[in-house]
């Protein structure tokens, strides 16, 4: 008889209900709880390829498909305690499984999220706020591995989205409040943990100490990243939610559920701070990254900004389409798009009110982003 050892729980209820297992020569296998004796629980078992078995655990393919297309004609049954570990012998068995009745319905979808409290344990620990970030890339199948391309990227997308959403909770702040923050200090998170056991994990805190009312900047842009991903499996809710952020932040979130749906990578994340009660999870699969995409694409002008500004006209670059303008905050520059406005008659020294779009462009590889601004109309100031 072939046994197979518990490696990891991918659905939990009252109990494991769905586990990934081995065999000694390391043999992938998915086992789904059937029914459960006094003390005793019986698993169905389908040996599975370990691309397929990612493809299950990032939500690409439901647990029947899985199911029947690897145990059609071979599939076995086991028997183990509430806790599945140590060796569990598995015996094949006759038959067809689609005419068993031991399947689960059509629709099941696995989106696990992070359920211990080990985030909450690290921030308090470090005393910081602290993020864990959890992805699943096709290269993960077999073992614990990143791109190092896929992994700057997902770091440098979920830094920018932090980043963007610190700015729309800043605008939400009263000014009396925004006197005693410090603006220029951006809430920045920091890799503390290159990689935790598990799928590909990533521990980040957060750069900064707490504020003078003890209170994580990064915490308040967290809170804006939570409400984006929160109806991510809803279409209609999550697109809602975006357009109520066009934006910088609309546009940050829309690269990165591309660059997921691209790389066919789930993510998920949690975060705490030392002071909380409760761990945030939140996530995101491949395949509801997939259909959020063309929904987000279509949304018009969903990523840019607009800018005005008043100042002296500084120059023009008539073949390049470059402008420049000096402002109380200093010289600005910017472009202008072939079907833009004319600077033709603008005095150089003269004070002029410009209104822009800023739109940015996220340069893979490096999670820095190049910002321009465009020039849509001006006035005399």
């Amino acid at each position: 008889m072939t046994s197979i050892s518990h490696r990891a729980t991918l659905f939990w209820y009252d109990g494991p209900q769905v586990f990934e297992a081995r065999d000694p020569i390391g043999g992938h296998y998915v086992a789904v709880a059937i029914e459960e004796p006094p003390g005793r629980g019986r698993y169905l078992v389908v040996g599975v390829a370990p691309e397929e078995l990612r493809r299950l655990r990032s939500g690409i393919v439901d647990l029947r498909s899985v199911l029947l297309d690897a145990g059609g004609e071979k599939w076995f049954l086991t028997s183990a305690d509430a806790d599945p570990s140590g060796a569990l012998g598995i015996a094949q068995q006759k038959g067809a499984l689609a005419e068993t009745g031991l399947l689960p319905e059509a629709g099941f979808f696995l989106h696990s999220d992070l359920t211990d409290d080990s985030t909450l344990v690290e921030s308090r620990q470090r005393n910081k706020l602290v993020v864990e970030l959890v992805a699943e890339p096709p290269e993960a199948a077999d073992e614990h591995r990143i791109r190092l391309e896929t992994l700057v990227d997902i770091l440098g997308g979920v830094q920018t989205l932090v980043k963007h959403a610190y700015g729309v909770a800043w605008r939400d702040l009263s000014k009396d409040f925004r006197s005693i923050l410090d603006k220029s200090a951006e809430p920045l998170l920091d890799v503390v943990v290159p990689a935790a056991p598990g799928s590909f994990r990533v521990l980040l805190e957060a750069a900064q100490t707490p504020n003078l009312i003890g209170e994580s900047e990064v915490a308040r842009a967290l809170r804006r990243v939570d409400a984006l991903f929160e109806h991510v499996a809803d279409a209609d809710r999550a697109l809602e939610t975006v357009r109520g952020y066009k934006g910088h932040l609309a546009g940050a979130y829309l690269r990165l559920m591309r660059l997921l749906a691209d790389r066919e990578t789930c993510l998920r994340y949690s975060w705490a701070e030392p002071t909380a009660a409760d761990v945030v999870h939140r996530g995101v699969t491949a395949a509801e990254a997939v259909r959020l995409v063309p929904l987000l694409a279509d949304v018009e002008n969903l990523s840019t900004e607009s800018v005005p500004m008043v100042g002296e006209f500084e120059r023009f670059h008539r073949k390049t389409g470059l402008w420049g303008l000096l402002t109380e905050g200093g010289r600005v520059s910017g472009k202008i798009r072939d079907d833009g406005p004319s600077l033709d008659g603008l005095q150089v020294g003269g004070r002029y009110r410009f209104s822009c779009v800023e739109e940015i462009e996220l340069i893979q590889g490096t999670g820095r982003e190049k910002r321009t601004l465009y020039l849509t109309s001006h006035e005399p100031a």
